[in-house]
């Protein structure tokens, strides 16, 4: 268990880099890599694409959830999903229900890596600012104010009725983006562009 929690702490600090990840993106002896089954799953119960364990890469893609403190891509309270994952690598707190690497009531020294209000923005690491965040504070990759490409790319959110790049509710760390645009409704807590109540 230690080691798990080490691993997932390093992920979070953008530390993976130097160190090894197992999983099903290792090579074996002939080169290849390890198996994935018939449905696409990798040995940590997901779809193999979709993995971070087996796609390290997609830890720093997918920017730091601040409100958890963790990655996004391996945060279980916003991804839930990928509990299978953590269960499969036996890292997990069956009285919490989260992985032991992230299960706070037990472990209250993570507590120290949340960061309320950042959600979507670089992995913070133990240098200086990082970078990949844009003027709005979130990873430039994910900003659509930054990439206007990235609303037709990413379609419709049809469950909230917006741009999905532009969707808080699907996309909290895009509240953070917003509020530097100085587009919010603190009242309704949604951006003022998106507010039925303020603008119906």
């Amino acid at each position: 268990m230690k080691m798990i929690a080490t691993i997932t702490l390093c992920l979070a600090f953008g530390l993976f880099g130097t160190m090894p990840l197992g999983g099903c993106g290792e090579d074996d002896a002939s080169g290849t890599t390890s198996t994935v089954s018939a449905d696409g799953r990798c040995e940590h119960q997901i779809k193999a694409e979709t993995c971070p364990f087996c796609n390290p890469e997609l830890v720093n893609a997918e920017g730091f959830c601040g409100a958890h403190g963790f990655p996004e891509a391996i945060c279980a309270q916003c991804r839930p999903g990928i509990k299978v994952a953590f269960r499969a690598q036996g890292d997990w707190c069956e009285e919490h229900k989260l992985p032991e690497s992230q299960c706070i009531q037990c472990n209250p020294e993570l507590a120290k890596n949340i960061q309320e209000g950042v959600h979507g923005g670089a992995i913070p690491s133990t240098g200086g600012e990082d970078a990949s965040n844009c003027e709005h504070g979130i990873a430039m990759k994910n900003c659509p104010f930054c990439d206007p490409s990235l609303i037709e790319s990413e379609g419709f959110c049809n469950g909230h009725g917006v741009a999905e790049a532009l969707c808080v509710k699907c996309r909290p760390f895009m509240k953070t983006a917003f509020i530097a645009a100085g587009d919010w409704c603190s009242e309704h807590n949604t951006p003022e562009s998106q507010c039925a109540i303020c603008n119906p």
